[in-house]
């Protein structure tokens, strides 16, 4: 089932032509002052149909090192979720896209639940995607809460899913189901064969977006999932390209810059 807050978006996810493109950004990376510039560029860039923001946390399990790496410089420059909900605003003051937050439970339930969702809300976030969260800790604890403000929850599947699990991640998930386009952590080298993976979900689609993620890096990646998934989710090739490869790139300018140059290539795939 798919929220009122993301239906309109996403129902035209589910019928476009091509997939659509989101952008990962850990908050506060490369620091507060750059990241700030570049929720604005994802927020503005014609290639970018919808970002996931990421909370830094100590322990991304799911995550591969670039990701870990993130998190680990933005928590040691005092990121904390306060911040993360600061980019949020600043995303949404600028455009109607959606922001996804991804994180993980602990810092979440360490806020408060209900607190935190409404923090959220208010801040023009679109829905949460956690990937520690068991779907009884969902249904107890976030489901009544998430849906009094209008906010959606993403669930994962993967090649080693059950036919169960598959089921029930189409079923809960209120805003699309991520699916896991390697066996592995973000940003490992593709080892299966993406198409063939999501082929097997096809009789799904009807019900709810796909969104692939994980080994996601270039446009033909993106490209070579047409007609198999509504979007894709491009993460730790984004941040690699941000990071600087000696002293004088550093300032902002050339991070944003360095940013603007990896998303260029993703422009041919506009009509």
């Amino acid at each position: 089932m798919i929220t009122d807050d993301m239906s309109d978006i996403f129902k035209r996810l589910m019928h476009a032509d091509d997939v659509n493109l989101s952008v990962f950004l850990t908050a506060g990376y490369p620091n507060m002052t750059a990241c700030g510039h570049l929720i604005e560029l994802l927020a503005r860039h014609p290639a970018v149909s919808f970002v996931e923001l990421g909370m830094p946390f100590s322990d991304p399990l799911a995550d591969g090192p670039t990701i870990q790496r993130a998190s680990e410089i933005a928590l040691k420059q005092g990121t904390r979720l306060d911040d993360v909900l600061s980019l949020s605003k600043q995303f949404r003051s600028i455009c109607d896209k959606p922001l996804m937050l991804m994180g993980y439970c602990n810092p979440v339930y360490r806020r408060g639940v209900e607190r935190f969702v409404k923090e959220a809300r208010a801040a023009g976030a679109s829905g949460l995607i956690l990937p520690d969260l068991p779907y009884e800790s969902y249904s107890r604890d976030f489901a009544e809460a998430l849906g009094q403000e209008g906010l959606s929850m993403s669930f994962f599947v993967s090649p080693t899913s059950t036919k169960e699990g598959i089921e029930r991640a189409f079923e809960t998930s209120t805003a699309f189901v991520y699916g896991v386009a390697n066996v592995g952590l973000t940003g490992d080298i593709p080892s299966m064969d993406r198409g063939d993976f999501f082929r097997g979900l096809q009789n799904h689609r009807a019900r709810c977006p796909i969104v692939a993620g994980f080994g996601i890096a270039t446009p033909e990646d993106v490209n070579g999932l047409t007609g198999l998934v509504d979007g894709a989710i491009v993460g730790s090739a984004f941040l690699r390209a941000l990071e600087p490869k000696n002293e004088s790139m550093l300032d902002t300018t050339s991070i944003v810059q360095r940013a603007e140059d990896f998303l260029e290539p993703f422009n041919l795939n506009l009509k």
